[in-house]
């Protein structure tokens, strides 16, 4: 894990975030190529707003990741 701090005038700081999707009804949606398109446009979505993910991992029903923001 990184932990690099961000100083801004006299604040220094580490913004981290777990966030966790979920399927409605827990349903095993996440399977294959699905998982692996949700993936990419998490990375997207990320990518474009300046975010960094440190970690993601999938299940069938369920999608994790760990992401750093400024």
């Amino acid at each position: 894990m990184d932990n690099r701090y961000y100083r801004h005038n006299r604040r220094k700081y580490s913004l981290k975030v777990h966030i966790v999707l979920v399927t409605k009804y827990l349903k095993q949606l996440l399977q294959g190529s699905i998982a692996d398109d949700v993936k990419q446009k998490i990375l997207d979505i990320a990518n474009t707003r300046g975010y960094e993910i440190i970690a993601m991992e999938t299940d069938k029903d369920h999608i994790h990741f760990l992401l750093s923001y400024d």
